[in-house]
């Protein structure tokens, strides 16, 4: 009874099996043919902005859904503050160190040509920052007083929260770039372990990507 069975119901499991495959092949083709890889990226940006200077950034972006609307955005980002390389004859530079992790929602998915995306980020950021602090210079009556900058260099700690807008462009099925930029506020800004009052937050720049 069972052999019968299973010998009727042999044509039904091997018509389901070659309808899920011509199913699956057909999800597939449906895609771009730029993004049939996924939807993971590694990517370099060797031009990077903040409000702090000019830097670069190294990141990771992976999708959390096989449509490609949601990723979740791992960025490492490090500036300098070039204008600041000769005070005092000294070279400081002010390097800001800053970790962004965010969600991207891509409104159309990510796969096509051209594509945008929106979303917040945490700003985790330690770095430094130079200050001057005028030493006055005390004369005669018959003189005027002066002052003599005295730049110092203390340390610097932030935790805030960004919006990031993203214009991606994949003219490949493995190579993308893109455009990015944010602006936000801090909860939290430190230097030398004094509070400080909110700041704003500015971050944008051009990468290049390696679809996986």
């Amino acid at each position: 009874m069972k052999r019968k069975f299973l010998l009727a119901a042999l044509p039904l499991l091997m018509v389901a099996s070659a309808q899920a495959q011509e199913k699956t092949e057909t999800s597939e083709e449906a895609k771009p043919a730029c993004c049939k890889t996924g939807t993971n990226i590694l990517y370099f940006s060797p031009m990077k902005f903040t409000e702090n200077g000019v830097g670069f950034e190294l990141g990771y972006e992976h999708g959390l859904d096989a449509g490609g609307i949601v990723a979740v955005n791992l960025p490492l980002v490090a500036t300098f503050n070039m204008s600041n390389g000769n005070l005092d004859k000294g070279n400081k530079q002010d390097a800001m160190f800053y970790f962004t992790p965010g969600i991207k929602f891509y409104p159309t998915s990510s796969f096509g040509k051209v594509k945008y995306s929106l979303g917040p980020s945490l700003v985790l950021a330690a770095g430094e920052e130079t200050q001057n602090f005028p030493i006055l210079n005390t004369y005669p009556a018959a003189y005027y007083n002066t002052y003599t900058d005295n730049y110092i260099t203390k340390s610097k700690v932030q935790l805030g929260v960004m919006i990031n807008n993203s214009l991606n462009i994949n003219p490949t099925a493995h190579f993308t770039m893109g455009l990015d930029f944010g602006f936000g506020f801090t909860y939290i800004t430190k230097i030398d372990g004094e509070t400080q009052n909110m700041r704003g937050l500015v971050q944008g720049g051009f990468k290049l990507g390696y679809r996986l």
